[in-house]
């Protein structure tokens, strides 16, 4: 039934749209504010005068169009935080602002003042009025929201004045009743005025609610922060259970044959998980007898079986700890490192031998604990362990260390240590002592024994330290040294033999022998297992080569003879840190072979990282300018760069990067790079720049105060010196620099220059002096240009 209007509702009518509508001109600034309330979310755009905004919704999208362009505060509303109005993009050239929101959420917009308020809440609840008690029902919610703009006069009931003052509206929800007496017309066109009271409480209620709800805009914040997002982070998985202590001792068996028949005979008749489990207690027999061979097989036997998860950890385990007998380069991998060692002592044994061969610091850490839990260990695999815990404080010269093992391999010795390992390592504890004759007691008494490895080490030893005694002459030494090569040819310690022999060749002068044995030491053992033993004793005997090429004099072929014939064997020797490689590239380009060292230099600097990256590749720039390959060195130094690097060598690259622009000509850009540099290097830089400008005046005092620096001027600056003096036309300048550095100049390949750029003499009869000295000058600059002839 049609709603007829009455007295209450027009005059209601008139008051809302007295309130509400106000012009405004177009072409303006928007400003928007965006928050959260309890149950909605509510957007008010701040429109100029004039402008008449419709809100629309459309599926889950919000648009806000207006007649003409304007600026939207985009940038506002990206970084306010709202639940339910997100994404927000202008459009229509400026006429519309769009931004999603919740699909079917209950949206109403009003205006007050020149604000469109627009207020998104939740889906409808079916059965449920919007702020009702849900008695009555709700009908569906619309696409379209009411427009903004004024309505018309008379238009407007009592429910559209409730709806608009309630946050949270529809469109079309349902007309909710009123207790305001209404007037209805009579017949006749007489109507029943309503008590003046009630239209004056309509009015009141309207005006403090729009003054209320102007009050909290006032009060709201102009943006709200959003928060920063935080990215999602991967779930972790799940850290492995600690490792266990070990049964060694059990696992070992009093006797070795019982025990291996035992296992076995149960690994024969299990099945299923059963099989492994009896596999894995073999693996556990292998590693307490320190078989290692015989573990890895068993190992992979195990792996074959298809173990459960459990059973696949426990193999872990047992896996590191024989990469642990076989001293693994990189253990970082192993569980014994990952995982913190805690109380276990077990865990403490294992982690100490994983890095002690390579970290030595870091196995120091728990090696008390690991030397107590050693004297339970079986005798076999004590005794291993115990030999590369002393080999690695050795190795480090940790002195107090490497006594403390001993003192153990003499409180456990058996059958382990009868081989002379232990006399070795007392005699190497010696050493680090200082203490000589003590050594060689050590060592006499372990070769005495002639058979094992630390036997003929220990007599290895005894020759070196006889040598660096006195006690034995280089040839005496020489011999000794060849008769234990071929007498052990094959032997452990035929590398120790050749890598001596070799230091030996190189210390009397034999460097081409040295180099043989080099090569020797890596065809025949680079690719075996003991290997990284043999690149040991190889980079031992590369030092002595090394030191030995640079005590000779400047010009010889052994540098390049050891890098066109050993190239790869020194990068395999070489430390982690590059340094010997380095070394040969020095000696290479002192040499004048410059190709080869900047192939070394390029590889050192490729694998370098952070300030070590920048000095390596200030290096390869020096070599690539002395070169002539300016180009390339810029192309270097670009790449090789970074912040944070000392004021010394950032000021190293500077002066480098100037020389190179210098070299390649941009003079303008060098002179710009030398600004703000300092001393003698940056002066005589800056004064040869002038001179390639043509600066003559300039680059004549340039190089006249490069003295003044501090640095002794070198024949090349006193030259440039008094050509730009001459092509200045500076003739008392020539003069004074002739009759000074004359005398310097002589024995130089500027030699004759003085008289070349002398005047000529004045008018009169040729005199033969004059003559004779042109003739000498003319020779001076013939000997001179066939000297330069086909240099850059």
């Amino acid at each position: 039934m049609k709603r007829r209007p009455n007295t209450a509702v027009t005059l209601g009518s008139t008051l809302v749209l007295a309130l509400l509508s106000l012009p405004g001109p177009a072409q303006a600034a928007v400003r928007a504010q965006l928050g959260d309330h309890g149950d909605y979310s509510r957007l008010v755009l701040s429109v100029p005068k004039g402008v008449e905004p419709v809100a629309v919704v459309d599926g889950c999208v919000l648009r806000v169009s207006v007649p003409e362009p304007v600026r939207w505060p985009l940038a506002s509303l990206r970084d306010s935080f709202s639940r339910r109005l997100a994404d927000f993009v202008t459009a229509d050239g400026g006429r519309s602002l769009t931004a999603t929101v919740p699909c079917g959420a209950r949206v109403a917009s009003f205006m007050e003042r020149q604000n469109l308020i627009v207020d998104v809440g939740g889906p409808p609840v079916p059965g449920v009025k919007p702020g009702g008690t849900g008695d009555g029902a709700v009908e569906g919610t619309p696409d379209a929201v009411v427009a903004a703009a004024p309505p018309k006069a008379g238009a407007i009931g009592v429910a559209e004045v409730v709806e608009a003052l309630n946050p949270i509206g529809t469109a079309n929800a349902a007309v909710m009743d009123s207790p305001i007496p209404a007037v209805f017309p009579l017949p006749g066109g007489e109507r029943e005025n309503a008590p003046l009271p009630v239209v004056a409480s309509l009015e009141g209620e309207v005006r403090d609610s729009i003054q209320q709800t102007l009050r909290q805009l006032e009060r709201m914040p102009e943006r709200t922060p959003k928060p920063v997002p935080q990215a999602a982070e991967p779930p972790k998985p799940p850290a492995p259970p600690p490792i266990g202590a070990m049964d060694l001792a059990g696992w070992a068996g009093d006797d070795f044959n019982r025990t291996r028949e035992a296992l076995q005979a149960a690994l024969d008749k299990a099945q299923g998980r059963a099989r492994v489990e009896a596999q894995i207690a073999l693996v556990r027999f292998l590693l307490a007898r320190a078989m290692d061979e015989e573990g890895r097989a068993a190992l992979e036997t195990a792996a074959s079986l298809s173990p459960a998860p459990d059973q696949r950890y426990a193999l872990r385990i047992l896996g590191d700890a024989f990469r642990t007998l076989d001293r693994e380069d990189a253990p970082d991998d192993n569980l014994f490192v990952q995982l913190p060692a805690g109380t276990m002592a077990d865990h403490h044994v294992w982690r100490s031998v994983a890095l002690a061969p390579s970290r030595w610091a870091a196995a120091k850490e728990g090696l008390p604990i690991a030397l107590r839990r050693l004297l339970d260990y079986p005798a076999d695999l004590r005794s291993r362990l115990l030999t590369t815990l002393a080999a690695a404080a050795d190795e480090a010269g940790d002195s107090a260390a490497l006594n403390l093992i001993v003192l153990e391999m003499i409180t456990v010795d058996s059958k382990g240590m009868a081989d002379g390992r232990l006399d070795y390592f007392r005699g190497r504890l010696a050493e680090l002592k200082a203490t000589p004759d003590a050594a060689l007691e050590r060592y006499d008494a372990a070769a005495a024994l002639r058979r094992g490895p630390f036997a003929r080490r220990a007599e290895v030893r005894a020759i070196e330290l006889r040598r660096g005694l006195g006690r034995l002459d280089e040839d005496g030494a020489i011999k000794a040294l060849e008769a234990l090569r071929f007498a052990w040819r094959g032997d452990d310690i035929e590398t120790d033999a050749l890598a001596a022999l070799g230091g030996a060749y190189a210390r009397s002068g034999r460097t081409e022998a040295a180099l043989d044995i080099f090569g020797l030491l890596g065809r025949r053992f680079g690719a075996t297992a003991r290997g990284r033993d043999a690149l040991a004793a190889g980079r031992t005997l590369l030092s002595a080569v090394l030191d030995r090429l640079e005590q000779s004099p400047p010009g010889g072929l052994y540098a390049l003879a050891l890098q066109a014939r050993h190239g790869r064997l020194v990068t395999l020797a070489d430390g982690a840190d590059g340094g010997l490689r380095l070394r040969l590239a020095t000696l290479l380009l002192r040499d004048g072979y410059g190709l080869e060292a900047t192939r070394i230099l390029h590889a050192l600097t490729e694998g370098a990282s952070g300030p070590r990256r920048a000095e390596l590749g200030a290096t390869l720039a020096r070599a690539l300018i002395d070169g002539g390959r300016e180009g390339e060195a810029l192309d270097v130094l670009a790449r090789t760069g970074g912040s944070g690097l000392e004021p010394a060598l950032a000021e190293r690259r500077a002066l480098l990067r100037a020389d190179a622009l210098l070299g390649d000509g941009d003079t303008v850009r060098a002179l710009d790079a030398l600004r703000g540099l300092t001393g003698a290097e940056a002066a005589r830089l800056r004064a040869q720049g002038l001179f390639a400008a043509g600066e003559w005046q300039a680059a004549r005092s340039a190089f006249a105060e490069l003295a003044a620096t501090g640095a002794e001027p070198t024949a090349d600056d006193l030259a440039l010196q008094g050509l730009s003096a001459y092509l200045a036309g500076d003739a008392e300048g020539l003069r004074t620099f002739g009759e000074a550095q004359r005398a310097r100049l002589a024995g130089t390949r500027w030699a004759g220059l003085v008289d070349a750029l002398a005047p000529p003499p004045a008018d009169g009869p040729l005199r033969a002096e004059a003559v004779e000295r042109d003739l000498a000058t003319a020779t001076a600059l013939d000997r001179l240009a066939r000297g330069w002839r086909g240099k850059p």
